[in-house]
């Protein structure tokens, strides 16, 4: 076999390789998404309903029915780009690239929870917890997920299914933590953006109206600016890390 040969040969084996791992990874996606976002919606939904307002039980998002909460044609959207950029661009495409393909295609995945503010008992309370009610729902299934991995891996199980357990197990807590952190930046469309309508006084409202007329651009900045977008995604993967190894440490 001369070196032309070898190395065609080489490159097929390595684009077959990249292929299947994109397509591994997209497999492990999918149920992780369903489940984040369907356990996101119903906390949210529950979390209304607590403080008053009914309009996202009435709207069917108080379950647990994934088809409730999830667009399976934005969600098939987004993992069919980022299968394709992973499978045909060089080097590993992150995970985050699927919150910037969110926000720059306008696709979406999931279906908003309306909440009606005029029906809260107590309309600051209602607000700023219905605002949390996303990331919080987020942290505490990570919370959890690494309370089942524990059990899972007391359990007899065989190596393969315990191998696949392990990676939806430990893909789910590292997204599910990371949403939860870039949920609280104060800049909307974040919760933590929303929260500040009810964190405010009235006084200072004018700051979240213009964080809402120029939100786009400053995600924007945040997401591609050299450097900025380094120290940007270096601190949410930070803080990130710091919560989940404080989960670890609690059950390991």
């Amino acid at each position: 076999m001369d070196m032309d040969t070898f190395s065609a040969t080489s490159s097929s084996l390595g684009s077959q390789s990249q292929v299947l791992a994109a397509l591994s990874e997209v497999v492990i996606l999918l149920p992780v998404f369903l489940l984040l976002f369907t356990w996101r919606g119903f906390i949210q939904a529950l979390f209304a309903k607590l403080m008053g307002d009914t309009t996202a039980e009435e709207d069917g998002f108080l379950s647990i029915n994934p088809l409730a909460h999830v667009d399976l044609v934005g969600l098939l959207t987004i993992l069919g780009v980022f299968f394709i950029m992973a499978s045909f661009f060089s080097g590993a495409v992150p995970r985050t690239v699927l919150l910037m393909m969110l926000i720059i295609m306008g696709v979406r995945w999931t279906y908003p929870v309306q909440v009606d503010e005029a029906r809260f008992r107590r309309y600051r309370l209602g607000g700023i917890v219905t605002s949390l009610a996303g990331p919080f729902a987020n942290f505490f299934l990570a919370f959890m997920s690494v309370g089942l991995l524990k059990i899972i891996l007391n359990l007899s199980i065989a190596p393969y299914a315990l191998m696949s357990f392990l990676e939806i197990f430990k893909t789910l807590i590292s997204i599910a933590i990371f949403f939860g952190v870039i949920d609280l930046i104060p800049i909307p469309p974040f919760d933590g953006g929303k929260m500040l309508r009810f964190v405010l006084p009235y006084s200072l409202q004018y700051i979240v109206q213009w964080l809402e007329e120029y939100s786009f651009f400053i995600i924007l900045v945040l997401f591609f600016a050299p450097g900025i977008s380094n120290v940007f995604f270096g601190s949410l993967h930070a803080i990130s890390g710091v919560i989940k190894h404080f989960f670890f440490t609690i059950f390991f």
